[in-house]
């Protein structure tokens, strides 16, 4: 409402005051994005200034230009309660936007979705074992505002089995065993369903795509529960906080077969006292995390419960009895080629307390941390870090947000940080960072720990400093759902060995009809110059390269292709295996030309290329 404002030229001012509104709510109500709400607050601006400016010249009383004033404050309120209606109706977001936070990457993710509501069916070759199948994925995705589902049923039929392309074996359509062997495969039909965001209030997921975090990612980052091809496992994620207290809770496998599993709860006790942000950021919290079924060693003997040792063994036989000298040879289970193990519990608990420095709820949220560990399993030991977040937004219709993390760490022997990563899955079973220190390869428990018994001394590098260094960037219109381009690149060093680790990633969903991104990582390398040379980056096992895209043919026909660097068992169900190593000599100090070692995983690059009959609906809302 605009009071008309009278004096000795009242009408001639009242006109022009009512003219300006007008037009103003001519614009607002025109204008087909918050752009023609902002042009229309200018409008009224300008002509209240106008007004006021005029009752100056004419020597109104202060009376007057008070009230004119108050008109001014009063067509603002206005147009921006127009500017809300014309863009509910025109379905645009506000010019006023909230304050982007959590993850602007999701570093890891092995497999693009569209970001669309949608539903279809994909077919595509695809090579395994050296077979020649035909992938068929029907599925759907919805995306609300608080709410996100996804399922699909994907199936490797069997068309050529092995042996040569000239004379191929028909495979009948056969569904592929390995992939609906045990319990946790038939978890994967759940691509995800999700309850809010990342860093929002409640957070819930059922998710087999996405890499999980614990806290500040000291003891778990990154982790994928499904970079084995002959494997899969869907994990649940939930997050809840509230001005005084919250939780973080994580299992790999809702089956419960595979038992990795850790929570984070904490405490804001100043907020009792005080609502000031300063007072509700401060929180002290504790962690636990756990692998109930963690492999402490392989198995030589499966009857005698035998571990196979790391040193001791040598080339050829005793001359005595003719007994074998290299007792380094196992033998994977008949039915699923998996290793047979001896299981332990690795476990770990810790505290940490975090604080706001400054936030203002739309630009900057600036966070001081520190965290402290201790691995509770025989041979553990413990490591601290410290550590400052920066989440900054700029920009109104297009949002530029940062999020950029240093943070300074201090551990040592029995310690590594980030002990469940990316590649946790595999390196359980053969940590190939340590793959010389001894005769063979050990268990991840084994190199960090040490298992004195059956010959792994733990390290003994002493207490070693290190950094890790994050930064990420996104581009976003008008709000997070729609999401332009992101980058995120993070490097974390020591100066112990085999501690260097590298990540770069990149989504760019910008143009719509074409969608895609790609991930680089490399893990545990033995210092920084062979942390980013190219060699190592594409050979190692330690390394991994995703990449994706996603194509709009037509409105109901697209094409998806995915690049990833998969692992899998190196041999068939029942197969042996020589773990020795060069290590293991003879008298003269050779190693067998007979017996090289043999990897328990490989590396093996997976590309696929699906054509999807379907359709895609909105942009999503919530998204995972």
């Amino acid at each position: 409402m605009i009071k008309l404002i009278s004096d000795t030229n009242g009408q001639r001012r009242s006109l022009v005051v009512v003219v300006g509104i007008c037009l103003a709510a001519t614009s607002a109500s025109g204008a087909g994005d918050a752009g023609g709400g902002e042009a229309a607050a200018e409008a009224v601006a300008e002509v209240a200034e106008a007004a006021a400016a005029e009752a100056v010249t004419d020597e109104v009383t202060d009376e007057v230009a008070e009230e004119i004033r108050e008109s001014q404050k009063e067509m603002a309120a206005s147009v921006a309660e127009a500017e809300a209606k014309n863009a509910a109706a025109f379905g645009h977001a506000p010019a006023r936007r909230g304050f982007i936070k959590g993850n602007l990457v999701h570093v890891g993710t092995r497999q693009m979705l569209s970001r669309f509501d949608h539903f279809g069916a994909s077919v595509g070759p695809q090579v395994l074992d050296g077979n020649l199948y035909a992938r068929v994925d029907p599925g759907f995705a919805y995306y609300g505002k608080k709410f996100a589902l996804a399922l699909h049923a994907p199936l490797n039929l069997l068309a050529l089995e092995g042996g040569s392309l000239d004379q191929p074996t028909l495979g009948g359509f056969k569904v592929r065993r390995e992939d609906w062997d045990e319990a946790p495969d038939f978890g994967k039909i759940i691509r995800f369903l999700t309850i809010g965001r990342k860093e929002d209030r409640l957070y819930f997921s059922v998710n087999t795509m996405r890499p999980a975090t614990i806290g500040h990612g000291m003891v778990v980052d990154k982790y994928q529960a499904n970079i084995d091809i002959d494997r899969s496992m869907t994990g649940v994620l939930f997050d809840a906080y509230n001005d005084y207290a919250g939780f973080q809770l994580q299992m790999n496998d809702v089956t419960m077969v595979n038992q990795v599993m850790g929570g984070l709860a904490f405490l804001k006790p100043l907020s009792l006292f005080s609502d000031h942000y300063l007072a509700t950021s401060f929180s002290i919290g504790a962690e636990y995390i756990t692998d109930l079924r963690a492999p402490k060693c392989l198995i030589q003997d499966p009857d005698a419960r035998t571990c196979i040792n790391g040193s001791g063994h040598a080339v050829g036989r005793d001359q005595l009895s003719g007994a074998r000298l290299d007792n380094t040879f196992i033998r994977s289970s008949a039915n699923r080629g998996r290793f047979r193990v001896k299981r332990g519990v690795v476990e770990v608990a810790g505290i940490s307390a975090e604080m706001k420095l400054y936030k203002d709820d739309r630009n900057v949220d600036l966070k001081l941390y520190g965290t402290h560990h201790q691995f509770m399993n025989r041979g553990g030991g413990r490591g601290s870090a410290g550590g400052i977040l920066a989440r900054l937004n700029f920009g109104e219709r297009w949002i530029s947000a940062f999020r950029v993390r240093g943070e300074l760490r201090s551990f040592e022997d029995g310690f590594i940080p980030s002990y469940f990563n990316t590649l946790y899955e595999v390196e359980k079973y053969a940590y190939w960072a340590r793959s010389r220190a001894f005769q063979v390869t050990p268990t991840k428990y084994q190199a960090i720990f040490g298992d004195s018994k059956n010959g792994f001394a733990r390290d003994d590098f002493g207490r070693r400093k290190g950094f890790n260094v994050e930064v990420s960037w996104g581009l976003f219109k008008h709000s997070r759902s729609n999401k332009k381009l992101a980058i995120g690149v993070g490097v974390q060093d020591s100066d112990g060995p085999d501690d260097s680790t590298m990540y770069a990633h990149i989504e760019f969903p910008a143009l719509e009809i074409l969608q895609v991104f790609g991930t680089v990582m490399h893990f545990n390398a033995k210092n920084m110059n062979r942390l980013f040379a190219l060699d190592k980056l594409l050979n190692a096992n330690n390394s991994v390269i995703l990449a994706g895209a996603r194509l709009q043919v037509l409105p109901f026909l697209f094409i998806n292709a995915h690049y990833a660097d998969t692992f899998r068992v190196v041999r068939s169900p029942g197969s042996e295996y020589h773990l020795g190593n060069g290590n293991v000599v003879d008298a003269h100090g050779s190693a067998s030309a007979a017996f090289l070692q043999d990897e328990l995983f490989e590396n093996v690059p997976n590309l696929t290329v699906e054509v999807e009959l379907g359709w895609e609906f909105d942009l999503d809302e919530g998204g995972i």
